[in-house]
């Protein structure tokens, strides 16, 4: 016990430096998130655990997140919004992949934002973790991928715990209305103990990204609850092709063009398109209800000051009852 504590004690350290140390980030990006340091805590080795970030834009103009980078492959960043209108808010999500380590973590997410008028700011997110040795997830995490609506596909993870033979996985907590679960003691054997989580996606699942957790209550009280992260994408009655749109390098003022199919199995019609901007704009051919609609993405370099690697994820709104926008990205180098 003295020894986790010393762990978290030390990673508090850690992260406090991660937090502190560049100050390329002006104040007044600073100041749009509640918080910008989070400790997940003890983490048992191999999970993945996530963290929303939350950014409230406090301006009198428009904020774009340009763009979201991070200082350790284990980590990884996405935004709910590219842009952000004057009262409005958005999550910054930070997933920490613990796989590869055991002991004191400690990593960053750089998101840099532009506002409407041109001002520009790097903020610094830092999460931290203290990676158990002796609690082990396997697979880390419960990912369903891309799922049509209507099927139940199902998933297995184990949890091992090692070092203490009467520890016990007491109930399983999740405010998730998609999932089934269920969780099963499979083996006990000296000082291991062993468990099978079963997870199901119901058929009812509303069409969208899915991005849930499902917590184990523990009798340890230094790991009194184990996150396990379930992901899933469930199609509904549209498509995007492609999803993710790479234009490579724009060296030329002109700008670039491409293009996105949006499908549907039925007449629809296009009401809005969230994400255009800083060069950014993705326009339907036209306006009229049917299966198929092409998008035309253009950028020009003139009326966006971003420069380097660019991405730029949108929201394509229907007038399909239920059904939830589309997201399509895109990606380029645009050079100084």
């Amino acid at each position: 016990m003295r020894w986790r504590l010393l762990q978290a004690a030390m990673c508090g350290v850690v992260i406090l430096g991660v937090a502190a140390g560049p100050t390329s980030a002006a104040g007044w990006a600073d100041a749009l998130f509640s918080e910008r340091v989070h400790d997940f805590g003890p983490v048992a080795r191999g999970a993945k655990v996530r963290h929303d970030f939350l950014l409230v834009n406090r301006l009198p103009e428009p904020i774009s997140i340009v763009d979201i980078r991070a200082s350790c492959g284990c980590t990884s960043g996405r935004a709910s919004a590219s842009t952000v209108p004057p009262g409005q808010a958005a999550k910054v999500e930070a997933e920490m992949d613990t796989r590869n380590f055991v002991g004191p973590k400690a990593t960053a997410l750089f998101v840099t934002l532009m506002t409407a008028s041109g001002r520009e700011a790097e903020v610094h997110l830092g999460v931290s973790a203290t990676i158990l040795s002796d609690v082990v997830l396997n697979p880390g995490t419960i990912d369903f991928g891309a799922v049509a609506r209507g099927q139940a596909p199902t998933q297995t993870l184990t949890i091992d715990r090692v070092g203490m033979p009467d520890w016990r996985a007491e109930r399983m907590v999740s405010t998730s209305r998609a999932l089934n679960a269920t969780l099963v003691e499979t083996a006990r054997k000296g000082s291991s103990v062993s468990y099978l989580l079963t997870v199901a996606l119901k058929p009812e699942a509303p069409a969208g990204p899915i991005r849930d957790e499902i917590r184990i209550l523990t009798n340890d009280p230094e790991t009194a609850s184990i996150p396990v992260q379930v992901s899933a994408l469930v199609r509904g009655e549209l498509s995007a092709s492609p999803s993710v749109l790479s234009l490579g390098r724009v060296a030329s003022a002109g700008g670039v063009q491409g293009r996105f199919l949006v499908r549907g199995i039925r007449p629809f019609t296009i009401t809005q398109v969230e994400g255009a901007g800083d060069g950014f704009k993705l326009a339907p051919d036209d306006n009229t209800p049917k299966p198929v609609h092409l998008l035309t993405l253009t950028y020009r370099p003139e009326e966006g000051t971003p420069r380097g690697d660019l991405r730029r994820l949108f929201r394509v709104h229907t007038d399909l009852p239920a059904e939830p926008p589309v997201e399509v990205s895109v990606s380029l180098h645009v050079d100084p």
